[in-house]
């Protein structure tokens, strides 16, 4: 975002520093200069989708860490049981705390994965706002460039017909 700015205002040097035209509002800017800066914008743009592609990932990975979790919790709590089985009034208290703890694991699991994706949706959401936010700004300024284009060759044209005496 910082090395997009940086660009918008390297654009607004150039034309703040430009040459007016005589009797016009018109200016004259380096289009190099403009076409490069250009160039730079659209080479810096990946990175940003390249966020966004690794904030997908990051969810993938906390929502299977969450799954893995809950199974772990889960089958520690079936072995656990299986350990207390050995006596009957053991096996029957055991068996009913089993039944809590995978209860328990279960509810804890549902939380995890809900967690995780509620994080997941809140960093898509805001890349997602992100880059709506860069489109609209290059929009805006490739409109901004293509008015200021169309306005040079008018001024150009004008000149041209003043030249030839029409």
């Amino acid at each position: 975002m910082d090395a997009l700015l940086d660009y918008l205002d390297e654009i607004e040097e150039v034309l703040d520093s430009s040459k007016s035209l005589p009797f016009t509002n018109k200016i004259s800017v380096e289009k190099d200069r403009i076409v490069d800066i250009l160039s730079e914008i659209r080479l810096n743009l990946p990175d940003d989708i390249r966020s966004a592609q690794r904030i997908l990932t990051e969810h993938d990975r906390i929502v299977n860490e969450a799954n893995n979790k809950a199974e772990d919790v889960i089958a520690s709590a079936e072995s656990e049981a299986k350990i207390r089985t050995s006596n009957h009034e053991i096996f029957r208290r055991a068996s009913d705390q089993a039944t809590d703890m995978i209860e328990n694991a279960k509810n804890d699991a549902r939380n995890l994965r809900l967690n995780a994706m509620d994080y997941a949706d809140e960093m898509l959401s805001q890349a997602e706002t992100q880059l709506k936010e860069y489109m609209n700004n290059l929009e805006s300024q490739h409109k901004l460039v293509m008015s200021y284009y169309t306005d040079l060759i008018d001024v150009i044209y004008a000149n041209r017909q003043q030249l030839r005496g029409r």
